[in-house]
């Protein structure tokens, strides 16, 4: 073995170690129960940061009603807890701000394979990703079966997993999330998500689990098991209908392609599925689209819309269907973009200015979270950005703002799209997506179809979201900075964007893969 070769070898193994070694660390931690002291001084530091750093913390919430919660908990803190214990009884106070891009998040086991089977385990699917969930009306549905047993029937209700009711979870859990305000639409929406998570930190790392089933009055009890990637797969290609199309293109060039459009629309390797998806979803007639945005973060959006847009304009499309369900947000220079295609007037502005707490903090603020060695490393990055940010930011009747992307009036796009539109929302409509809704909907640009947004119409905290990691619990707690706000307002405060037209998914339409809501707009289209 050649001496190069050895060094690596000794690196590689001297990482695993100490890979192993911080794993078991971490994991003993969150076994270790935090003393009173050590828990009084985190909810103290909670508290002084919040009143200091967050730009409209008493937006539903009273700030003596937030005192009291505050001064309630550090009454009922009187013995050691375990970290999560103790997460569960500060997130359950924060939630009552009603910002949902505010979270304290728990601290998940970890588990650290070895050697060959680390690749291996990267590639594979885990229990919970191989099943599908739907929560409504305090049930869980099986609402997709990714395994490989066929027996596992789709509508079914799950009744428990590894003994552990939904139910009981939700009960548990509940008080430590929200929605912007005081819609509920986002609540259950927000629990199927994070209902794997849920039961990784009451069961820990599992490569199967026992999922009890209902269906048609009997019940029945399979184990999901984790799915490794088969050897025999590996570097095969699928055969797409795109693929099996007669072209002069070479493989390589068809690669190629795949790749590009990839990256323009952002593609989404473990979901796969693109961020922006056009279709025609009436057979043989190209004057009706769908534009699905599944988020506003990933992609080029600037090439993206171009290219959607542009090819709504060759169709001559009539009548456009915006489909921003289960769209959580994302980057404000992204929905920005899609605006500027859909706005009317020749000049609009996206957002108003954010309010933010101080205008010389702020870039301080925003690297709050960073570990203290960064800093020096970072601080020919840093500079420069604190003189931006303190560029961008000014002061009003007392109050500090910053602008932000689509803070100013700029000009729409010249092929914008001029014809009927309709928006599909419910609550997964959150943070960015709300903001293009809003100024959709009061400025009449379109007919809204289906449920409450999630997400506040006038506007959330976010902007910047800095992590800062609690000194003694080592909880990691994300809150925004910028108060932003749409450029339109509506008069009801707390509320999201509401539906011209309602209409709600039942679980029937979700386990068998309808769509009422957009029937609904197809059968409007037909009857104009």
């Amino acid at each position: 073995m050649k001496r190069p070769t050895i060094y690596l070898f000794v690196l590689v193994y001297v990482l695993t170690l100490l890979s192993c070694a911080n794993v078991e660390k971490y994991n003993r931690f969150i076994e270790t129960p935090l003393a009173v002291e050590a828990m009084q001084q985190d909810i103290n530091y909670v508290e002084h940061n919040l009143w200091k750093m967050h730009p409209d913390l008493f937006l539903y919430v009273g700030e003596d009603q937030l005192k009291v919660k505050f001064d309630s908990l550090r009454r009922a803190i009187h013995q050691p807890l375990l970290p999560n214990q103790f997460q569960l009884a500060l997130a359950s106070v924060l939630a009552q701000v009603r910002q949902g891009h505010m979270t304290l998040s728990p601290l998940i086991s970890k588990f650290d394979p070895k050697g060959k089977d680390k690749v291996r385990y990267q590639k594979s699917k885990g229990p919970f990703s191989q099943l599908g969930f739907h929560w409504q009306e305090n049930t869980l549905y099986l609402s997709k079966n990714g395994t490989l047993d066929s027996s596992l029937v789709a509508g079914s209700k799950i009744l428990a997993i590894e003994g552990i009711q939904p139910q009981n979870l939700y009960t548990k859990y509940r008080p430590t999330f929200t929605s912007d305000g005081y819609n509920t639409t986002f609540i259950d929406q927000a629990f199927e998500r994070l209902l794997p998570r849920y039961y990784q930190l009451e069961l820990g790392y599992k490569d199967s689990i026992s999922v009890l089933f209902s269906r048609a009055d009997s019940t029945y009890e399979r184990t999901v098991v984790r799915r490794f990637e088969a050897a025999e797969q590996k570097g095969k290609v699928g055969t797409s209908h795109a693929a099996t199309e007669k072209t002069n293109k070479k493989p390589s060039e068809k690669k190629s392609d795949t790749k590009k459009q990839r990256k323009i629309f952002g593609y989404n390797a473990n979901l796969k599925r693109m961020s922006k998806q056009l279709s025609f979803p009436v057979k043989g007639d190209s004057s009706v689209a769908s534009l699905k945005v599944v988020d506003f973060s990933y992609g080029r959006p600037k090439e993206a819309y171009r290219r959607i847009f542009d090819r709504l304009e060759l169709n001559s499309v009539q009548y456009l269907i915006l489909d921003l369900r289960g769209n959580l947000g994302g980057r404000l220079s992204d929905v920005r973009e899609l605006y500027s295609y859909l706005v009317e007037a020749d000049k609009f502005q996206f957002v108003q200015p954010a309010v933010i707490t101080s205008k010389f903090n702020l870039p301080f603020y925003q690297i709050k979270g960073l570990p203290g060695w960064s800093y020096p490393v970072l601080s020919p990055f840093i500079i420069p950005s604190a003189v931006v940010s303190w560029t961008k930011s000014f002061s009003k009747d007392g109050i500090n703002y910053t602008h932000l992307t689509g803070s100013k009036v700029e000009k729409s796009k010249s092929s914008r799209y001029r014809g009927n539109l309709y928006v599909l929302i419910d609550g997964g409509t959150f943070s960015a997506a709300s903001l293009i809704a809003t100024n959709l909907k009061v400025g009449k640009r379109a007919v809204f179809v289906g449920e409450e947004t999630g997400g506040a119409a006038n506007g959330t905290v976010a902007g910047s979201l800095p992590v800062l990691k609690l000194p003694n619990s080592h909880l990691r707690w994300r809150f925004g900075l910028m108060d932003v706000k749409p450029y339109y307002q509506v008069s009801e405060e707390g509320r999201g964007v509401m539906p011209d037209v309602p209409v709600v998914r039942s679980v029937d339409d979700v386990i068998k893969g309808k769509d009422p809501v957009l029937d609904k707009v197809l059968k409007s289209i037909k009857g104009q």
